[in-house]
């Protein structure tokens, strides 16, 4: 299991002892993010100033997020606006990443090429209503495909809060707020990076400090109306679900929010958007390529589902390695929904599934599988 951080306190204290604790994750997340904003161009020093640009943002989106990073920077020996880099990460990457050249990158995209493999697509998600569950507790599942290596930095994040704050648990990478989480009022969320055209053209409400604010929030209605009032700097899809039952994929850009409402209790999301209208400003797919292929890989296996499922058949979803039913082959990996790295590709571009969770809203708890999924087993994470 990833290491499990207990925080309490205030906003300065949680944050403090994230950085004290996890100094070497909080190092190590750094080290990343330099390292990948520098093979765009990018370097470290102009990836402060351009996140610095987002702090007057965060600091007007209450919970004393501002205050937890300064803790965070201050616990980890780093500066404020290198932690804030680590927050506005999405931000600072070009709609283009890993589309860009880098080094041997012309080797690796002629190798995926004809394979019909490369492209920079991430997370498979999905969330099931109550309805459709057997025990009839919500469920939210997916894997978060993301730099292999970066799986070293990821924390399970314990939030304890006093009133009127809802308590939370976390899935995140060192050094970041949230990124996947359930709180205690029985609201989950995941995440699906989107690219639109219009992306980082305006300063808004960086991604992952909206997972937090979602984190915030009582309701699944209560994020979409969250989401409705908020301008956004970069475009992303938050995968919803709560203990009432409702479900639904959220799609957020400089253009709006919309809702993916679920089909017979259940919705699921890869990394396009399906909202005719925030569709229209769909950045080039020609390097993710397997966004469609995947979603089309989950729907197909959902439509098999019975009409009660349970946490076996969201895990052997995480863990799909076929990409389509009876694909043998090469075939059997394009669309597959659990992905495994390519070895012989630069550590820049090997792209995998870093973990998978399935979260219980009523329950509040995850099952985390802290490595691809089709070679661990889930374990039991509680709030």
């Amino acid at each position: 299991m990833f290491p499990v951080l207990e925080l309490s306190g205030t906003p300065f204290e949680r944050g403090r002892t994230h950085g004290q604790t996890a100094r070497a994750q909080v190092t190590g997340s750094v080290r990343c993010y330099a390292s990948l904003f520098a093979s765009c161009g990018i370097d470290w020093s102009e990836a402060q100033r351009r996140a610095a640009e987002y702090s007057e943002i965060i600091a007007g989106c209450g919970g004393g997020m501002m205050e937890e990073i300064e803790g965070i920077a201050i616990g980890s020996g780093f500066t404020v606006n290198e932690i804030l880099a680590l927050n506005c990460r999405t931000e600072i990457l070009p709609p283009t990443f890993m589309g860009m050249a880098t080094t041997n990158s012309d080797q690796a995209r002629r190798k995926n090429a004809a394979l019909g493999l490369f492209d920079i697509g991430e997370c498979t998600s999905v969330a099931v209503s109550r309805t459709r569950c057997s025990d009839g507790q919500t469920r939210v599942a997916q894997n978060w495909d993301w730099i292999g290596y970066q799986r070293k930095n990821v924390l399970a994040l314990r939030v304890l809060r006093d009133a009127p704050w809802p308590s939370f648990l976390t899935l995140t990478e060192a050094g970041i707020l949230a990124k996947i989480g359930v709180n205690d009022l029985g609201v989950a969320i995941g995440l699906n990076i989107l690219r639109a055209t219009n992306d980082r053209q305006q300063l808004g409400i960086p991604v992952h400090i909206f997972q937090r604010m979602a984190l915030d929030c009582a309701s699944v209605d209560d994020i979409v109306a969250l989401a409705q009032s908020l301008a956004f700097a970069a475009s992303s899809n938050a995968i919803l679900g709560d203990a009432t039952g409702k479900v639904c994929s959220l799609e957020y850009s400089p253009s709006g929010a919309a809702v993916i409402p679920p089909d017979q209790g259940v919705v699921a999301h890869t990394n396009h958007f399906c909202d005719p209208r925030l569709a229209e400003k769909q950045a080039p797919l020609a390097q993710m390529l397997t966004t469609e292929p995947r979603l089309h890989c989950a729907d197909t296996q959902i439509a098999d589902w019975p009409d009660e499922i349970d946490d076996v058949y969201l895990g052997l979803l995480l863990r799909d390695e076929t990409g389509a039913p009876g694909a043998t082959g090469q075939d059997a990996k394009y669309g597959a929904i659990c992905r495994s790295p390519d070895m012989s590709l630069p550590p820049d571009l090997r792209v995998e599934s870093v973990f998978g969770v399935i979260i219980n809203c009523d329950n509040r708890t995850m099952l985390v599988a802290p490595g691809i999924p089709s070679q661990v087993d889930f374990e039991l994470l509680a709030l």
